[in-house]
């Protein structure tokens, strides 16, 4: 993911709490977010709830996202 739009800007921003809007505008435009938000999800298989903007998504909206598509 050496294309990530994320790996150019600061770190911190994808660290929540935080200001949302600006890393999920990033995260927007970023050509590798699919894989991003595939990444976050085999991590948060293997080792529980992952902190941070992932693929443009917090914590909260990746859990309620797999609550509804495991309801479906």
């Amino acid at each position: 993911m050496a294309s990530a739009l994320c790996a150019q800007a600061d770190p911190d921003l994808w660290t929540e709490p935080g200001p949302g809007t600006t890393p999920k505008q990033i995260c927007r435009r970023c050509p590798v977010r699919t894989q991003c938000q595939a990444h976050a999800a085999a991590l948060e298989d293997a080792v529980g709830a992952v902190a941070g903007i992932w693929g443009g998504a917090s914590r909260k909206q990746r859990k309620t996202a797999r609550q509804m598509g495991e309801a479906a």
